[in-house]
């Protein structure tokens, strides 16, 4: 809740300052530069799943590209400078690091995609009605308090109710499924354990923190480190409040093209990683 409420200011401060008018102009008329700074920014800060997508949120209420929003909400929760650090001390430098250009790559095609899109359809068409209307600030009379006050309260209103609704579901599905069950990774053949780990780790995800350790137990247990990194990523990118946020601001069409990118980019980390770590 702290978080949100943090969050929900910094919506009504850019609401009510030039900064975003200025963000935009310049992300408008550099399109690329804007995924890829979207993307290393999502790489490297300390945003968790929760916060990107208010984030994300808010700055798409100011017109900030789709492209570089998608970039940022896919790159973002997978690492920060802190994970990469416990990251390399509990399963190794090399992880640690596949994992951070994971990410990034994945923001970047994200982005690219999102970019190549709107050459064929514009942005409008991708945000649900009224989850993103411009408020009363845009009105020459509209004072900056109220602005802020306006922008701040939208922002609330729109997280906390998607985001109570996704964490129920969330603690619901934990509650019936458990987190035991997590050796069953172990025991498939290795060019299925990556499909299997995404399939777990994107609905049933563990906080990254947490689920380092788990992971290293299963590692010591045979899971490849490919399915490590599957089970991660999947569950950073498309975990359910994440998933559900999302919802609450796209239409279905690019809700559906957020969750194959989460899946695919996922597989293929997965892949990878069992391929390079040998």
């Amino acid at each position: 809740m702290p978080l949100i409420l943090f969050v929900a200011l910094m919506a009504g401060w850019l609401a009510s300052s030039q900064l975003a008018d200025r963000v935009r102009d310049t992300l408008d008329s550099r399109p690329w530069h804007a995924i890829v700074f979207a993307g290393l920014i999502g790489a490297i800060t300390p945003v968790c799943g929760i916060a990107s997508i208010p984030l994300v949120a808010a700055l798409l209420r100011q017109g900030i590209p789709m492209a570089a929003a998608m970039a940022f909400w896919l790159s973002s929760p997978v690492t920060d400078p802190g994970m990469l650090i416990l990251t390399a001390g509990i399963l190794g430098w090399p992880f640690a690091i596949g994992k951070l250009l994971a990410a990034l790559l994945l923001g970047l095609v994200a982005g690219a995609v999102m970019q190549g899109l709107s050459c064929w359809k514009p942005q409008t068409n991708w945000v649900r009605e009224g989850a993103l209307l411009q408020l009363s600030m845009n009105s020459c009379d509209s004072s900056a308090p109220s602005r802020f006050i306006d922008e701040a309260k939208a922002t609330f209103s729109l997280v906390v109710r998607w985001l109570a609704f996704a964490l129920t579901l969330e603690a619901i599905v934990r509650a019936h499924l458990g987190e035991t069950d997590f050796s069953i990774l172990t025991t498939v053949e290795s060019a299925w354990a990556v499909p299997l780990a995404v399939a777990v780790g994107g609905p049933l995800y563990i906080e990254g923190y947490a689920a380092l350790p788990l992971l290293r137990g299963l590692i010591e247990m045979g899971l490849t480190k490919g399915a490590a990194m599957a089970f991660l990523m999947s569950g950073a990118t498309i975990s359910l409040y994440s998933a559900i946020a999302v919802w609450s601001l796209v239409r279905p069409s690019i809700f559906g093209l957020y969750l194959t990118l989460g899946i695919v980019g996922a597989l293929i980390a997965g892949w990878m990683t069992d391929i390079v770590m040998l």
